[in-house]
């Protein structure tokens, strides 16, 4: 056994880098989490049938059988809908030191360690432990960032500011927007 598999003939051929090496395993743990039996039992246990009442009012889709709520934005929605969010962050798996312990988070966690997230406010938590920022800030951090993929320069015209000379200094300009609205 190699304590450096992407520095082998073969591993050579196939990661180019260290780096390569552990997104790829980290990749693959990540798919053990997908099918993570506990999970998806306790994903099951925290939804609950459509109520004909709400079948009648057409809240949701037709074809929605189950709901649950975001512990986020506490809206309720299609379970599918819904991502089941670590309450705890990982360290990551950059290293051998850090592989194990990221096992184990994707597949050694129990129920207390879960929560219901819709998918918009899970990437925005992502965001926010990311950033080591508040989940209010990345709201707005996240928004920020759609607006500056487009044409932030006419977003500001259509909002009677006359855009900066710069992406940077009109990235501050929409934040300042945003926030004061």
């Amino acid at each position: 056994m190699s304590d450096k598999p992407w520095e082998t003939p073969e591993g050579a051929e196939v990661w180019k880098t260290e780096a390569q090496y552990w997104t790829w395993l980290r990749g693959a743990v990540r798919r053990i989490w997908a099918d993570y039996p506990l999970r998806k039992v306790w994903k099951r246990g925290q939804l609950r049938p459509v109520t004909t009442e709400e079948r009648l009012a057409k809240v949701f889709h037709p074809s929605t059988k189950n709901v649950g709520q975001c512990s986020f934005c506490e809206e309720w929605m299609a379970g599918s809908k819904l991502e089941c969010d670590h309450l705890v962050e990982s360290d990551g798996c950059t290293s051998k030191a850090t592989a194990e312990s990221f096992l184990w988070h994707c597949a050694g966690l129990v129920a207390e360690h879960f929560r219901l997230a819709c998918k918009p406010c899970h990437k925005i938590q992502s965001y926010a432990q990311k950033m080591d920022i508040p989940f209010e800030e990345a709201v707005t951090e996240k928004k920020v960032i759609a607006i500056c993929k487009g044409d932030e320069a006419d977003w500001l015209r259509n909002r009677g500011i006359e855009p900066e000379s710069n992406a940077p200094k009109r990235k501050i300009q929409v934040r300042k927007y945003i926030l004061n609205h």
